[in-house]
């Protein structure tokens, strides 16, 4: 089906939008991963959509909630980020001379809040996607799009889209911050993202709050350099000099003291292979780039061993999810 349209005569809709990487590390608060876990597991969320039933006065929007992590949600239905949403949908319908009738909203909350997986994006997308097909494309994409950015910066307090671009499209996208505009980067294929949650929580505010307002003129010079010149090797195909250049110069040095066992980590996880070790957005969660089946396993095992802390934590092995957020079944 085109994006944007519903299948006709059905009776509900449901949007997935996956989990992501955002900064990876060279590019931060303007690169983004989407992320598809090997195994099938869809590490995102979804949201359905679906009208009351002819004997229901649809008076204001319902929302429900399940999923593993919806406990961890807000109470108050008027508190969540997605009914905020479906009023800030209704709003740009409302300005554009159309009434649109409240839905009932489902919620499977299926990543953990506050893991540096792009958790608030993942549930914005999906509900202004969802919507947005619902209504047979009311908004246009660029016009979605700039909403879920705004909803977005209600969450983490300024307006960034390396966790919104690749959650709505799909795969490695570059960013530029204060710019609506996205764009899509290759991927090398052979790359794999291992990716652990610990099963903690870290608020993007409190990460963000360690962060230096001002950066030495070295520092800003020594990540502008190494930013051009990934992007440049993945256009190139120097895979070596790409991965070479995934290290973070901003925000790693003041947020490594907030995630306990990141620094064992990555020498470990160096040791074993991985191309690269960083912090996924704000963290907890991190990542290890390999490009070896064995290494991946490898790296799967260690994490699950020495950096996951209690049941709740993951540990998944990753491709790229290059088609973003999509309707399923």
């Amino acid at each position: 089906m085109p994006r944007g349209v519903r299948k006709p005569g059905s009776h509900s809709l449901t949007v997935y939008a996956p989990a992501s990487i955002g900064n990876v590390s060279v590019g931060f608060d303007a690169l983004g991963l989407a992320l598809a876990p090997l195994d099938g597991t869809l590490l995102g969320d979804l949201v359905q959509v679906a009208p009351f039933p002819a004997r229901e006065t649809a008076t204001d929007w319902r929302l429900q909630l399940d999923g593993p992590f919806a406990a961890d949600l807000p109470r108050d239905a008027e508190d969540n980020i997605v009914i905020a949403c479906c009023r800030a949908y209704e709003a740009a319908a409302r300005k554009r001379g159309v009434a649109i009738s409240p839905l009932r909203v489902r919620l499977s909350k299926r990543l953990p809040i506050g893991s540096g997986l792009g958790s608030s994006a993942s549930s914005i997308v999906a509900t202004l996607e969802a919507l947005n097909r619902w209504h047979d494309n009311l908004l246009s994409l660029p016009e979605n799009f700039q909403l879920m950015a705004e909803m977005e910066g209600r969450i983490s307090g300024e307006v960034h889209l390396d966790n919104v671009a690749p959650c709505l499209f799909g795969g490695l996208r570059l960013c530029p911050p204060g710019s609506q505009t996205e764009y899509a980067l290759p991927w090398p294929g052979a790359w794999r993202a291992v990716v652990c949650w610990p099963g903690t929580r870290l608020e993007t505010r409190e990460a963000r709050a360690v962060l230096p307002a001002e950066l030495p003129r070295k520092v800003a010079v020594r990540h502008g350099a190494q930013f051009a010149q990934f992007v440049h090797a993945l256009h190139t195909g120097k895979l070596k000099l790409a991965a070479d250049c995934v290290v973070d110069h901003i925000a790693e040095p003041f947020r490594r003291a907030l995630l306990p066992g990141f620094d064992e980590a990555r020498v470990a996880l160096r040791k074993l292979g991985a191309l690269a070790v960083g912090i996924s957005g704000s963290g907890p969660t991190i990542f290890a780039l390999v490009d070896h089946h064995a290494v991946a396993a490898q790296a799967r095992d260690w994490m699950a061993a020495n950096y996951r802390q209690n049941e709740r934590g993951f540990v998944h092995v990753c491709r790229a999810d290059l088609g973003g957020a999509r309707s399923v079944d």
